[in-house]
């Protein structure tokens, strides 16, 4: 039994009294009430949690694991009335029906023998399955340095730009960046520095394991703790002999969250994420321990490492999983109802509108009322040409009585070369254009290059094909 927390199935009657005054310094008769009631306390969150729950479900319902160090996230969904969803996964119970095929630790199915199983899902009520299937358990799988050893720098922040990923590296380190170089990182961890850096013979004593743990001196900081999944792939690396992929080691092709796009309404408060990747071989693999997470708006919700995304706020996010080079999005919303919201039903003018609408009446966000025509023509020329209108400009703009005159002017904006130069700067910005990198009079010809594009209206897609295909001299 876990000795940090309390056996809630044993029978409150059989606490031996006499031992109580010696448990921590509790006065025995806080501590007796503890015992007594937590098992009560606990069934009565469940009754009601379970109240208006309608059925469970789990993800994945089907899955494999294949060798002895796979292992698979489950998230548990409650379904209640009016279509409410809440994640349950802390809050069921999980059984196998082969305890020798497969182990549970907290939320995740870890293999013990081939076979099949099934991982039952209970709380109250209701139950649901999920079916695994275990094979390969007695194969070595190697840790692999293309798709484990970098994933796990990246993770830890070693290879940031912050760190030793930046071009001069820290400390006489050198990572590249995110581990976009894997020759480079494998000839910097293996043979660099007397070969201290790494030490098959004594892992233990490898420097990118004693920096990262504090045990010597860090710039960097604590990065890792014993084992944690970092800790083991690194580890689990150097000690196997620094092992080089071999040729017809499977590719990472892609990842998958789970789930991609979920709406909370109250008392939802988080959601356990999945990181799964799909292999070139067709395997599918959780890569949720070593996914790198973030959230587009933290005041909305907030995502640690483990993939569980924690509400802050009322709103929409983004959350961002990245994974070596491979990327995907998973969007989270939490609603909360608003005394007194009422939908206004503002005109709709376009299928933006229909959008931008449907969002906000979801969010029970009421959208502002139509602004004066002297904020509209200085917000209009702002956004589009990055600058406030003339006297002149304002004067006959405010003087127009036609009913269509905010549409015209934008049109006419569209068109001058305010706003070409306006958005050639931005597209300029993101594209980092700048006299470092392609001199002064590199910088002169392909800032011209965008103007004309953005003046003539040219499509983005041809946009972007002539850029990423241009090849000679930028002085051309």
């Amino acid at each position: 039994m876990d000795r940090h927390r309390p056996d809630t199935t044993c029978d409150a009657r059989a606490v031996d009294h006499t031992r109580l005054p010696c448990m921590h310094g509790w006065p025995s008769a806080i501590l007796l009430m503890v015992l007594l009631f937590l098992p009560a306390a606990r069934a009565d969150s469940t009754a009601e949690l379970t109240r208006e729950l309608v059925q469970i479900t789990v993800e994945p319902q089907r899955f494999a694991l294949i060798g002895p160090r796979a292992r698979q996230q489950l998230i548990v969904s409650g379904h209640f009335g009016n279509e409410r969803i809440q994640d349950l996964t802390s809050s069921v119970t999980f059984q196998v029906s082969d305890p020798g095929v497969v182990r549970i630790e907290g939320s995740v199915v870890h293999p013990r023998e081939n076979g099949s199983a099934e991982v039952v899902v209970r709380i109250g009520e209701h139950q649901t399955r999920a079916s695994v299937t275990v094979r390969d358990t007695g194969r070595a799988f190697p840790v692999s340095f293309r798709n484990e050893t970098l994933a796990a720098l990246t993770q830890a922040g070693c290879n940031a730009g912050a760190c030793h990923g930046s071009p001069s590296g820290k400390a006489g380190f050198r990572l590249s960046l995110r581990g976009y170089d894997p020759p480079l990182d494998l000839l910097t961890l293996r043979t660099e520095f007397f070969g201290r850096r790494t030490n098959p013979m004594s892992p233990d004593e490898s420097l990118i394991l004693q920096k990262p743990l504090m045990s010597v001196t860090h710039g960097g900081g604590q990065r890792i703790t014993k084992g944690d999944p970092v800790y083991n792939v690194l580890h689990g690396w150097i000690r196997e002999g620094l092992r080089v992929d071999a040729d017809d080691t499977a590719r990472l092709e892609h990842i998958e969250v789970l789930p991609n796009n979920r709406v909370f309404c109250e008392p939802a408060l988080r959601q356990q994420l999945i990181v799964n990747g799909t292999f070139s071989d067709g395997t599918v693999r959780d890569l949720t321990p070593l996914t790198i997470f973030s959230s587009s708006n933290e005041a909305v919700g907030t995502v640690d490492v483990n993939g569980l995304v924690t509400k802050t706020g009322r709103g929409e996010t983004a959350v961002l999983a990245r994974y070596l080079d491979k990327m995907s999005t998973s969007h989270i919303t939490f609603l909360e109802d608003v005394a007194g919201f009422v939908w206004n039903d503002p005109p709709v003018r376009n299928f933006i509108d229909c959008l931008m609408f449907t969002k906000l009446q979801q969010l029970q966000i009421l959208p502002s009322q139509r602004c004066s025509d002297e904020e509209f023509v200085r917000r209009v020329w702002l956004d589009v040409t990055g600058r406030l209108p003339t006297i002149a400009e304002t004067t006959t703009f405010l003087a127009d009585q036609s009913g269509d005159k905010r549409d015209r002017l934008i049109d006419d904006l569209l068109q001058t070369d305010d706003f070409a130069a306006w958005w050639t700067l931005k597209l300029g910005d993101i594209l980092r254009s700048n006299s470092k990198r392609l001199t002064k009079a590199g910088v002169r010809k392909f800032r011209q290059w965008v103007f004309d594009s953005v003046r003539n209206d040219k499509p983005l897609d041809q946009f972007a094909t002539e850029l990423l295909t241009a090849s000679g001299s930028v002085y051309e």
